[in-house]
């Protein structure tokens, strides 16, 4: 009897594991779902729909973009985080989605350990602005000056984005404080700064460098560990004074917990080759994005540093939301 148990549950693993095998070796066999959480047009949308459109011949699949947006991407997410662990439903997201919305939103059931990680994409660097008119500060040591001397506001996207969350790491850096003014978007964030009526931001490449470049607003520092080579002759916030601050939304591709290796790598390896197109690199640099190029186990210790950083901070501002 024992032995017939033994004979079965081989067999059982056998046929298992051939099973997987044989997904491995034919997968993908049909078209890929690509979520992004947020809607058309957004920048995360723009991403996914050019990794889509690179992927999808590498993997001799179409590459669906969909856009699952709502409940701040709590919809998108979740809806991933529920797919069939087989590799047809992968999840484009980044730093806010992954390690603020969780902590500040008790109807987000989900976190980074509901997902795969399958490849890196992209690094979204930030910089701290002011308008740029002869009153504005000229210097990162001039801001913190404006700062100390009376109270002073800053904008930002709203409340638990990275632009909110980047200038409370600064300025705790700094040992400052200052209102936080919160906005719908960057957009009329920025707007309200250039006319004047917050002293400061911390916001993306990608929103400010037209108005950077039109000479509306300052870059005072860049937040990622080198100089940006958009502008060159902005120092880093290390360069000025505010060492062990970074600030930058990092992206990538996720699958369910549990999707099998082989069909991971595979993904995986065609995404490296998309990144590592120059056609593509010029169309990231386009958005002010850094294709991010680091392995699937540096992604994965990235990830856990940035959940070191930003998860804490939400908790210790107290944000919440419903």
């Amino acid at each position: 009897m024992h032995s017939a148990l033994r004979r079965a549950l081989l067999a059982t693993a056998l046929s298992t594991f051939w099973a997987t095998a044989a997904q491995a070796d034919t997968y993908p066999s049909k078209p890929i779902t690509l979520v992004v959480t947020q809607g058309p047009g957004s920048g995360s949308d723009v991403m996914a729909r050019l990794l889509a459109g690179y992927l999808g011949p590498l993997l001799g699949q179409t590459v669906v973009v969909e856009n699952r947006a709502g409940a701040s991407g709590i919809i998108g997410h979740q809806s991933v985080a529920r797919a069939a662990a087989d590799g047809y439903t992968l999840l484009f997201t980044s730093t806010a989605g992954l390690f603020v919305v969780p902590v500040m939103n008790p109807n987000a059931q989900y976190g980074l350990a509901d997902f795969v990680p399958v490849a890196p994409v992209m690094r979204a660097p930030f910089a701290v602005l002011v308008a740029n008119t002869p009153t504005a500060p000229k210097t990162m040591a001039e801001l913190m000056a404006a700062i100390r001397s009376k109270p002073q506001s800053y904008a930002s996207a709203g409340v638990g984005t990275m632009t909110h969350l980047g200038t409370e790491l600064v300025l705790r850096k700094a040992g400052l404080q200052a209102t936080h003014i919160p906005y719908k978007g960057s957009g009329a964030a920025l707007t309200d700064l250039m006319g004047g009526q917050v002293l400061f931001a911390t916001d993306s490449l990608t929103a400010a460098m037209t108005h950077i470049k039109s000479g509306r607003l300052r870059a005072l520092a860049t937040t990622d560990q080198a100089r940006e080579g958009s502008l060159p002759d902005v120092p880093t916030l290390a360069e000025a004074g505010l060492s062990g601050v970074q600030v930058a939304a990092i992206g990538g591709l996720f699958a369910p917990k549990g999707t099998p290796k082989d069909v991971v790598d595979k993904v995986s390896a065609a995404a490296a080759k998309v990144l590592a197109n120059p056609e593509v690199a010029q169309r990231f640099a386009a958005v002010e994005t850094d294709p991010l190029r680091v392995t699937v186990p540096a992604f994965n210790d990235l990830l856990r540093r940035e959940a070191d950083v930003w998860s804490p901070l939400v908790r210790q501002l107290g944000l919440k939301t419903e």
